[in-house]
């Protein structure tokens, strides 16, 4: 009896734990058009947490294997759900404007629903090599998969980044590739359920 309450404590409490904080990961690392950036790819990472009701943090890094003097200029994602109500949260210099605007936001042939910019002038905020930005995103129902979406028009990438200054004049784009790796964890504990189970 001992054994049968310590086991329907336990489940919940691990659900508990892995529910809350759902995760993707964006590899930027094929390029769409433009120069090809220098360094090794992936060129820029972005993680997408769960961080509250209707709430997701978002960091963008400008990987240290990318190329100086490579900036990076521009973030575009896809939201599906789409809210009505998005806003983004920011306290960093870096980040110079953003706008939502459902499938309607065109560039390289892709239609997205959200562009990030950052700092352009050469004043110490560019996204360099080694860098990263931080900021949250809101919106009702707003959780992390719901940017799990892709493009529409001729271009179907789950997010692009634009980078500048690449040889010091060229400038490129490079697509996201994304690896859950929350729900490959989720799958994991409950395959260590699983097998707890059989053994009792």
């Amino acid at each position: 009896m001992k054994t049968k309450v310590a086991r329907i404590l336990f489940v919940p409490g691990l659900i508990a734990a892995f529910a809350p904080s759902y995760a993707l990961f964006f590899e930027f690392n094929v390029l769409v058009t433009g120069d090809l950036p220098g360094g090794t790819a992936p060129w820029a990472t972005l993680s997408i947490t769960d961080s509250g009701v209707d709430m997701v943090d978002m960091t963008l890094t400008h990987s240290a294997s990318s190329a100086a003097p490579q900036f990076v200029t521009e973030l575009l994602l896809n939201i599906e759900p789409f809210p009505s109500d998005l806003n983004l949260i920011e306290s960093s210099p870096t980040i110079v404007g953003w706008e939502f605007d459902e499938d309607d936001i065109n560039d390289a042939g892709g239609m997205f629903d959200m562009q990030v910019d950052f700092e352009t002038s050469n004043s110490g905020d560019r996204l360099n090599p080694g860098e990263s930005v931080t900021f949250q995103v809101t919106g009702t129902g707003l959780d992390a998969n719901d940017f799990n979406a892709f493009s529409k028009g001729n271009l179907n990438v789950l997010g692009m980044v634009h980078i500048q200054g690449i040889n010091g004049e060229g400038s490129g784009k490079v697509a996201a590739v994304p690896e859950p790796a929350s729900i490959l964890a989720l799958i994991g504990a409950f395959g260590i359920l699983a097998a707890r189970r059989r053994v009792q």
